[in-house]
């Protein structure tokens, strides 16, 4: 076998990584370069085929746990909810939050959709706000309650 033969096989592995995220096939396309290079100087079959397997085991093992660490996300457990990164900001309704309809709050120069902490607890537009978190099962609607007198002027929005 080539070092071509090795380079074709890397671009297979490749597209049908593109093709199926699942980041293995990656690995395979990794040891069949590596191989590329290793057949430049060994034109032995069985020993390409050594080296393909090893170094496509190899990489897998090595990169697979740091991108693990890199892409992997934070498990939480059903019925659990993460933190929210706006959770405890200060913001002002644009909009009214008016029974189940939810409103417009601004925090930090851009807009989410809110809802009261109470459910079917109308809040005028222009109150200022406390964020609390966001809707379990909806990360985009944040949870308000209306700043109380000694909060709003404790600190500025």
């Amino acid at each position: 076998m080539s070092a071509t033969f090795w380079l074709i096989s890397a671009l297979v592995f490749g597209i049908v990584e593109a093709c199926f995220p699942i980041a293995v096939f990656l690995f395979f396309a990794l040891g069949a370069l590596l191989t590329a290079l290793a057949a430049l100087a060994v034109q032995e079959p069985l020993w390409q085929a050594v080296c393909f397997v090893s170094m496509s085991l190899l990489s897998l093992v090595v990169a697979r746990q740091r991108w693990r660490r890199l892409f992997g996300g934070t498990a939480v457990a059903a019925g659990e909810s993460m933190e929210h990164p706006l959770e405890g900001r200060r913001g002002r309704l644009c909009e009214e939050i008016s029974g189940n309809q939810p409103g417009v709050v601004e925090v930090g120069g851009s807009f989410w959709r809110a809802v009261a902490e109470t459910p079917g607890e109308c809040l005028p537009g222009g109150t200022p706000v406390i964020i609390l978190g966001a809707l379990p099962g909806d990360g985009l609607v944040l949870q308000v309650r209306a700043l109380k007198e000694d909060e709003n002027s404790a600190a500025a929005l």
